[in-house]
């Protein structure tokens, strides 16, 4: 059995000096009857807050002003007696309180400036502290009093990383000169700042088994996919117990953050926890509730990959749980509950890796690049199996490897590509690598001469494509095919490009003709792709783009672990081992822009007579909905199991008993 229950409830509770009667409210037995009303079985609750104040009678950190009670200690005294398990948050960078009181604790920016949220003392919001100072002392001091004082089963370390610039000040950059580095070098100086942030929390970590041996871990905000491995999270694995990914939909992370998240962090092998709030946008939003359609999506959408839940709450300063909120979080985790038996041990079965394009080698990358937003809209909408790879990653768990347009082929990963081809791997990529003109059969001849172009479809991959010239319109490359290979789309040319001196019409030059550049091309098990589709199809989500990859990916997969179903492309699939069953994942859920920067899911739409086939390894013994127990009849042909749904009211997990073998 896991360590993390799956309904936990993120209590933030970030107050400032300035209100009174802070705890004054707070009751034990309410507090316990409306976390109980909201099914919950974890809750994370304060020792310190981003204002800098602790909520319990510390002797190294600062009370809380107006807090006259042991606020933390009756918390989880209470949770423990009800069998609910506890969570201790405190902070590292965000402490408002140590940043006014201790100047040289300050993070200061290269250029001087204040690091963090807020650049101006006259600014409300967060400002950054620097754990290289002595503030680094204080933080794990004030962990160790917390894991000395109360029986907690864990301890969250928020905000462990600069946010924003790194740190230069005098004492940084003299310390990367005596080590050796160039802190006039912009990379140089985002690489010292991640050796500083894991220098801390190698300290901190070494701290917390003296303490005590069964704690669980967790730093937040440090979740980043990136495409060298030694500048994410694999080298940092040691500090932590678990991942939680935080991702709260109505802030700055949208709907593609947590499944682009998910996808990635599934290759890693610890326990994964989904993180979305009762906000209606994001975190300190009191008076905001989510709509129980978004809730439901978010929190079943974790299941669907197999992720324990937390949904963030904040608790209102005199200390009461607000009941309206716990009725909403209750309505939402009653059904987690119900169907959580069937995500627990679960597995995923990707068919495909997709390599990310966030950043190179050396160089962190920012924010989610436009190829990792389409390469998940396109396999997604097309229900295909499939995780995110790093330039690390071994490649043989998976049938087919994509590596988007613009991501860096190294002659280390070159290597490992070409073992995993000769041993029967296919592959999709979106540039022509000299380092795998063998397996390609293309060479880079420079730019596409023309930016817009078309794409001539061959037969070959224009199922359901409407027979026309289609537009791509970022620019491309030219490829100079080798003897052999398989053209599968040509270029077509405009009449010129479009400039001040000959332009056409509102847009781009209409087609001249097909010229004889391949923009497609095929040899043996790899494909070449000479357009930027899957950064195409996040920009303007045209069809072509996505029906063309499919059908190139249909080349090299024709036995997908989701065959032939009906489901329109907003419905989502996982499909997952768990034991000797497969489970099957339904999701129906639309979020639309209902908002001039939100998107918003309402309401749910029901999907009837859901016609699936899921290949499978073993004929089952049984085909049944869960959590209703209901059967269904199936047929097998062709190493399918197929079979209908009568009905998908938002979620359906259907188990496969016996069919993974």
């Amino acid at each position: 059995m896991s360590s993390l229950p799956f309904r936990q409830v993120h209590l933030d509770f970030h107050t400032s000096p300035a209100i009174p009667g802070v705890g004054a409210d707070f009751d034990p037995t309410e507090f316990i009857r409306t976390l109980q009303l909201g099914h919950v079985n974890s809750v994370t609750v304060f020792a310190k807050c981003h204002h800098g104040y602790s909520y319990y009678p510390t002797k190294i950190g600062t009370v809380h002003p107006s807090l006259e009670r042991d606020l933390l200690g009756e918390m989880v005294a209470a949770c423990h007696q009800a069998g609910i398990r506890v969570c201790a948050y405190t902070t590292v960078t965000w402490d408002e309180l140590a940043w006014e009181t201790h100047p040289e604790w300050r993070h200061i920016k290269p250029d001087g400036g204040i690091g963090g949220v807020s650049n101006s003392p006259l600014k409300p919001g967060w400002k950054n502290n620097d754990m290289n100072t002595g503030y680094g002392d204080y933080v794990i001091a004030q962990i160790e009093e917390i894991i000395d004082m109360y029986d907690v089963d864990e301890i969250f370390i928020d905000i462990a990383r600069y946010i924003g610039a790194p740190p230069g000040d005098s004492q940084t950059l003299r310390q990367m000169l005596r080590e050796g580095l160039n802190p006039e070098d912009p990379n140089q100086l985002n690489l010292y700042a991640l050796e500083l942030e894991r220098r801390f929390m190698k300290r901190c970590t070494s701290a917390i088994p003296a303490k005590s041996a069964t704690m669980g871990i967790f730093y937040n905000s440090r979740l980043r996919m990136e495409y060298d491995p030694a500048l994410g999270n694999r080298p940092e694995m040691d500090n932590f117990t678990h991942l939680e990914i935080e991702s709260l939909p109505g802030g700055h992370w949208g709907y593609d953050h947590f499944p682009l998240y998910v996808r990635y962090y599934e290759t890693f092998d610890t326990e994964l926890l989904a993180m979305t709030g009762r906000f209606h946008t994001t975190w300190g939003d009191f008076g905001g509730l989510r709509n129980r359609a978004a809730l439901e999506f978010e929190c079943f959408q974790g299941l669907a990959h197999g992720a324990k839940i937390s949904i963030g709450d904040q608790l209102h300063p005199r200390g009461r749980l607000d009941e309206a909120v716990y009725r909403r979080i209750g309505e939402v985790y009653a059904q987690v509950e119900a169907r959580e038996a069937w995500a627990e041990g679960s597995v995923a079965l990707p068919d495909i890796g997709v390599m990310t394009a966030s950043g190179k080698p050396g160089v962190r990358g920012g924010e989610i690049p436009p190829q990792d937003t389409g390469s998940l809209h396109i396999l997604e909408q097309l229900k295909h199996q499939f995780v995110y790879l790093d330039s690390g990653s071994d490649f043989t768990p998976y049938s087919l490897v994509i590596i988007p347009e613009g991501v860096v082929v190294t002659p280390e990963m070159a290597e490992r590509l070409r073992s995993y081809v000769q041993a029967g791997g296919k592959l999709i990529i979106g540039s022509a690598s000299e380092l795998l003109a063998d397996l390609t059969g293309v060479e880079d001849g420079g730019p596409a001469p023309f930016t817009p172009d078309y794409l001539m479809l061959s037969d070959e991959i224009a199922q359901g494509i409407e027979p026309m010239a289609h537009s791509c319109e970022l620019p491309g490359i030219r490829l100079l095919p080798q003897a052999g290979v398989e053209v599968l789309a040509y270029a077509g040319d405009p009449y010129f490009n479009r400039t001040w001196e000959h332009f056409c019409s509102h847009q781009y030059t209409p087609l001249e003709g097909q010229s004889d550049d391949p923009v497609i091309v095929q040899k043996g098990g790899v494909i070449t792709i000479a357009r930027p589709l899957f950064s195409e199809y996040a920009q303007s989500a045209k069809r072509v783009h996505k029906q063309v990859i499919g059908n190139c990916i249909n080349r090299l997969l024709p036995q997908p672990r989701v065959g032939v179903n009906n489901l329109p492309s907003t419905a989502i699939v996982t499909v997952r081992q768990q034991g000797a069953d497969l489970i099957v994942h339904l999701l129906h859920y639309v979020h639309q822009r209902r908002g001039k920067i939100l998107d918003v899911i309402e309401d749910v739409l029901p999907l009837y007579n859901v016609q699936l086939s899921i290949r499978a390894e073993q004929i089952p013994s049984l085909v049944e909905l869960v959590p209703e127990h209901e059967s269904l009849t199936f047929t097998q042909d062709g190493g399918y199991v197929r079979f209908t749904v009568p009905v998908v009211n938002g979620y359906q997990i259907v188990r496969l008993a016996g069919a993974a073998g």
